[in-house]
């Protein structure tokens, strides 16, 4: 019996041993081949709009620590198409054999999303003129992965201060395998008051007392071609109508040529780089964006011919702990051997081109530089929590966080065609301040900051955007 016994006691350390020699450790190198991907929570969406984030499939041979990696980049990957609000993946590893969960909670797609916008460049531009008879007003009806495709589907029905009329189709994956996209827009804009002039570096608008002081339609069509996770091709072709009515054109000579109708076609060429960690509000990776414009073409006459070439780079980066850094460049550099017409706008304030502390002013000129940089103090981590009353998890399902951060943006604007009257082109303008940040879901960004610019000038001011 004693023996019995010895030999039961060798026999459970020999079984022991061999269990731990042959067992896999997740922290190491081991290799693990991918027997299953399951997917948990896609009620709307297709299993293959998931799988195509995922940068591995069923039959991967991977190291553990390379898996690792790749899942917190397919994570990353399926909340930047902005489909789901939540996207957890996991494993579990037996023998050499990897079974891996994707559990998204998805989002609500379809937005009959009522229209209560601003007749302006900014909010902050609309607050400084405190007219409320300059909010435009309707709806926007907006369905979001369409089919369950990540198609984006939307209607516009705009009246008030400016009427708008405008529909939009877009789809990324045209064809099975999920390479080629496709979208189609157009719209027509009917406004009664219209930026005639800069001067002092601040738009003079004249407001027609009987019709519309411009009509715009436009129509384009856009190609994408996508092969890799973070890389992204884009073409397209965009057709312009502009009529003005013939005041504009006495108010401001220089406004364009005294054709009251101009048509032109757009021609876009763009490529992105994107490894950003959270697209709405990075905190780590890198964006870079190159394009090159084409305006006019000569078949409808030359008042519109111009080219040129925009290109950006964003970088984020954790310093220690919950400390955080971020910095921009930016650059448009334009054909100088034909002055635009005004409408065509070009320089520092329009989107995307801006610095905080001149939210107000607008500099006209062909050739941008931008430096933006950003130094943030998480103040709330990403905290998710539920909202118990509300039963649906597209919404009870919430996150929130808070960044405090001190900034400083640079820019230089180049105009040929100044004249004087607009004393910010063709200086270093630069603006620094702090702001807090608060993020949430749905893509949520709220921006609270106060800030000084170079004339001395303060101000409060509100944005809807990440800085950079």
């Amino acid at each position: 019996m004693k023996g019995i016994s010895h030999f039961l006691l060798v026999s459970f350390f020999f079984i022991s041993s061999c269990t731990s020699l042959f067992a896999i450790d997740e922290n190491s190198d081991t290799l693990v081949v991918i027997k299953s991907i399951t997917l948990e929570g896609n009620k709307i969406t297709k299993d293959r709009i998931i799988l195509r984030e995922i940068e591995f499939e069923v039959g991967s041979i991977l190291k553990v620590s390379t898996l690792d990696s790749l899942i917190i980049k397919s994570q990353q990957n399926l909340m930047n198409r902005s489909l789901f609000n939540f996207a957890t993946i996991t494993k579990s590893i037996e023998s050499n054999e990897c079974n891996v969960n994707v559990k998204v909670i998805e989002r609500w797609y379809i937005w009959p999303i009522p229209i209560l916008q601003f007749a302006d460049r900014n909010i902050n531009a609309w607050l400084d003129k405190k007219d409320f008879g300059r909010i435009n007003y309707g709806i926007d009806l907006n369905i979001e992965n369409f089919r369950g495709l990540m198609e984006n589907f939307s209607i516009i029905l705009q009246i008030g201060y400016d009427v708008k009329l405008g529909f939009k189709w877009k789809t990324p994956y045209l064809t099975k395998n999920q390479i080629f996209g496709i979208g189609i827009d157009g719209s027509v804009k009917l406004n009664h008051e219209v930026a005639f002039k800069t001067v002092n570096n601040e738009e003079l608008f004249y407001n027609s007392p009987s019709g519309y002081a411009q009509r715009n339609i436009t129509t384009s069509i856009d190609l994408t071609f996508r092969l890799k996770y973070n890389y992204l091709h884009g073409f397209s072709i965009r057709f312009n109508q502009f009529i003005f009515q013939d005041t504009i054109f006495k108010l401001n000579p220089d406004f364009a040529s005294s054709v009251q109708e101009f048509n032109y076609f757009t021609i876009d060429y763009g490529f992105k780089l994107n490894f950003r960690d959270y697209n709405p509000y990075p905190l780590a990776g890198f964006y870079f964006d190159v394009s090159v414009s084409k305006k006019g073409f000569g078949v409808f006459g030359d008042e519109v011919n111009n080219i040129s070439l925009n290109a950006k780079f964003d970088h984020y980066f954790n310093i220690y702990r919950r400390w955080y850094f971020a910095y921009n460049l930016s650059a448009q550099i334009a054909n100088e051997n034909q002055r635009l017409p005004y409408f065509i706008k070009s320089g520092l304030g329009y989107h995307p081109n801006d610095i905080r502390g001149y939210e107000l002013f607008v500099v006209d000129g062909q050739q941008i530089g931008i430096v933006k940089s950003n130094l943030k103090f998480e103040l709330l981590p990403r905290t998710t929590f539920k909202i118990k009353w509300i039963k649906s998890t597209k919404f009870s399902d919430a996150f929130i966080a808070m960044y405090l951060n001190i900034f400083f943006d640079l820019a230089y604007v180049s105009d040929i065609y100044a004249n004087g009257i607009n004393p910010l082109a063709n200086q270093f303008l630069y603006g620094t301040g702090i702001g807090l940040d608060i993020i949430s879901y749905y893509d949520v960004v709220l921006r609270l900051e106060g800030s000084v610019n170079k004339q001395n000038k303060t101000g409060f001011f509100i944005s809807f955007v990440a800085p950079i």
